[in-house]
């Protein structure tokens, strides 16, 4: 059976201390354990094709007592680049803080995690490292609608102590830990996110809230996403609408989503195809996408992916390849 891995904090309940093991970090005690990860890209459009060393992250965790654990994340993106179009080389070695907070676990209906954190919407978005996902690409909705990330308060738990139901409050009213790393950075960002697992098979929930962005784009959105694995087969669909204000007092909507399928053919190889909508009314830009891929692992923590996208904008059309690792 595929091991469902959600995040990278949850390969700390079953880290050993020794030997290493790829994937689970270099545990040193239970308060602290050192990873890491770094994904490489190489891109082929119409116009030019690129190579890229794409992520490279460190990674500590532990436990300081039974009911506090902590996450410190740093990432430099867009590491290194060629264009052998042009021959052009560029880079960014610098690392941000990608997450850095700590949890508090008191009951199973009421948790607190404070700090930089993933903003717990979906299933996409919760799941930020490359080499843990199906595919190369991100659809756009998980990267264009929301902020990726909060430096706040997450509020969670268990509802009415009801194991298959669980709840995310969270809230942020400050500027984020690192503005450089964030795709839509604000100082006002709430919400409320609800997950309900209906089987072991079906799970499905969404989520309401509402951002203001540094440019007072005022943005009110709701979600609704719905997933069904049974080890051999996995369907994901997610979607938002959002309504905004903008700072010229004018109003409009954008609308996106995606359905993605996923077929495990063994336990190293798997087949995926997606199909996406995006339509923002403000900045005029729509899109249809279709992608088509294939993924390789010959270990969980190793991915070698593969993919092609179709774009209703046509000049957008490329192939993805990707190769990362999880230490």
């Amino acid at each position: 059976m595929i091991r469902k891995i959600t995040g990278f904090v949850a390969l700390s309940v079953i880290l050993q201390a020794d030997p290493y093991i790829l994937g689970q970090g270099v545990y040193i005690d239970k308060m602290l354990t050192v990873g890491g990860y770094f994904s490489t890209e190489f891109e082929s459009k119409e116009s030019q094709e690129t190579f890229r060393i794409d992520d490279v992250a460190i990674m500590a965790y532990g436990e300081l007592n039974p009911t506090f654990s902590y996450l410190a994340e740093l990432e430099a993106i867009g590491f290194y680049s060629k264009n052998f179009s042009t021959g052009n080389e560029s880079g960014s070695q610098k690392f941000h803080v990608e997450r850095f907070y700590g949890d508090m676990w008191l009951m199973d209906a009421f948790n607190i995690r404070f700090g930089k954190q993933i903003t717990p919407i979906g299933y996409w978005n919760t799941e930020p490292i490359n080499v843990l996902r199906d595919t190369t690409s991100n659809p756009l909705y998980s990267k264009l609608l929301f902020p990726k990330f909060l430096t706040g308060i997450d509020i969670n738990g268990y509802i009415l102590q009801t194991e298959g139901m669980h709840y995310h409050l969270f809230g942020q009213k400050n500027q984020d830990l690192d503005e450089e790393y964030i795709n839509i950075p604000n100082e006002h960002f709430f919400g409320l996110s609800i997950e309900n697992e209906f089987s072991s098979e079906w799970n499905g929930g969404g989520s309401v809230g509402e951002y203001i962005t540094l440019t007072d784009q005022r943005t009110r959105f709701a979600q609704a996403n719905v997933k069904y694995d049974d080890t051999q087969w996995q369907i994901l669909a997610e979607g938002m609408i959002t309504d905004s204000k903008y700072s010229n007092q004018e109003s409009a909507h954008a609308v996106s989503g995606y359905v993605q399928g996923m077929y495990r053919y063994t336990l190293k190889h798997a087949f995926v195809g997606r199909y996406e909508y995006f339509n923002d009314h403000y900045s005029k830009y729509e899109d249809t996408i279709g992608t088509f891929g294939y993924s390789y692992r010959p270990l969980y923590p190793v991915s070698l992916k593969g993919e092609y996208q179709w774009h209703s904008l046509s000049d957008e059309n490329r192939f993805l390849f990707s190769f990362s690792v999880l230490f």
